[in-house]
């Protein structure tokens, strides 16, 4: 099982964490993989001045936004 955490504090909620979650979680029904990734929320992870702020099995992930959520969830949890 792959440990997703995903900040919500302030700044990662103005920059769409939420909605970032709910694109995650739709990717992971459309890919019968709700089993198979625990999405965890977390307040202030410390990178407010860059994208999203996300770990991945302890390894942050630099480039998550709304707009990179399925290259990175492809790259990620697909592992393509």
């Amino acid at each position: 099982m792959k440990n997703l955490t995903i900040c919500v504090g302030t700044s990662c909620h103005l920059k769409g964490s939420h909605h970032v979650i709910d694109r995650i979680e739709q990717l992971l029904q459309e890919h019968d993989m709700e089993e198979q990734v625990n999405i965890t929320a977390a307040f202030c992870m410390g990178r407010c001045k860059g994208n999203i702020g996300a770990v991945i099995d302890g390894r942050d992930i630099l480039d998550l936004t709304e707009e990179s959520v399925e290259t990175v969830f492809r790259r990620e949890i697909l592992d393509q």
